[in-house]
């Protein structure tokens, strides 16, 4: 890798553990020639503990650190939206967003919302509430794919989200092909959007998975379709800003992936990996 990139970062304005300063300088040493910050967006949940609150604050202190870091880094303001934001439905883009990543860390059910990725017993919970894999599968994946559809973000966020907590399939076989074609069902959908894939390594750096975010099999799929895609650590800490991006960029171009997209100053360009 030449050169790098992050566009989803978080600082300690939502639930990163650095400020916007410090992951700036860590990716100035890890050798990144951009950062984009990708704090997650307001939803007014009560529940949602990892929303930014003061969203002028955030802007403001992107824009002062963009022009305190001309010349050596470039700096892109952006956010991470949720499916759902309270009283409005789907959330809004904000004007100042340089690029958005749309993901969904919640599914939607009749009885309320239910976490995928805050901790197993969430997502068991999940599981009662659906009554199978497939029901839980399906209502996250209606939700991301009707978000996606129906929001003009750029980016789709670690679209198999649901497997943070499945290392060594310790909650459901997904290698079987019942569970394989109903996920790339949805795949196809979302790739009929035009919006960009996610190659995810945080939670690597997490220590839950040992590969990125999606699955073998949907970076397959994703070829097929020519599909863009974009290499990202979703770092919440300075120690995680480089996590695993040499090897996920190996793993990418062994898959038989020539090119990832790169924000500009002037927009997305695809460039070699």
């Amino acid at each position: 890798m030449t050169t790098k990139s992050n566009l989803h970062t978080h600082s300690l304005y939502c639930d990163g553990r650095n400020t916007i300063d410090e992951m700036i300088q860590a990716a100035i040493r890890a050798g990144f020639e951009s950062l984009g910050f990708s704090g997650h967006c307001h939803t007014g949940f009560s529940f949602d503990d990892c929303q930014i609150t003061d969203i002028d604050g955030y802007f403001n202190e992107l824009d002062a650190e963009k022009r305190k870091y001309a010349g050596v880094i470039t700096i892109f303001k952006g956010l991470e939206l949720e499916s759902r934001v309270e009283g409005l439905g789907r959330p809004v883009i904000d004007g100042r967003c340089d690029y958005t990543i749309g993901s969904d860390h919640l599914f939607w059910t009749k009885e309320g919302p239910y976490s995928v990725d805050y901790t197993p017993e969430e997502w068991n919970n999940g599981l009662k509430a659906t009554g199978s894999i497939e029901k839980l599968l399906e209502c996250y994946y209606e939700e991301l794919c009707s978000f996606a559809e129906e929001v003009p973000f750029d980016i789709i966020g670690h679209v198999d989200l649901y497997t943070k907590f499945n290392e060594g399939g310790k909650l459901f076989d997904e290698s079987l092909p019942k569970y394989k074609d109903l996920a790339l069902h949805y795949i196809d959908r979302l790739a009929r959007t035009g919006k960009i894939f996610e190659i995810n390594t945080g939670a690597i750096g997490k220590g839950y998975r040992d590969t990125p975010y999606p699955s073998p099999f949907i970076l397959r799929r994703l070829l097929e379709l020519n599909a863009p895609i974009i290499l990202s650590s979703d770092s919440h800490s300075t120690s995680t800003i480089n996590c695993y991006f040499d090897q996920a960029e190996q793993m990418l171009k062994e898959i038989g992936f020539t090119e990832q997209m790169r924000l500009t100053e002037n927009g997305f360009v695809s460039v070699p990996l």
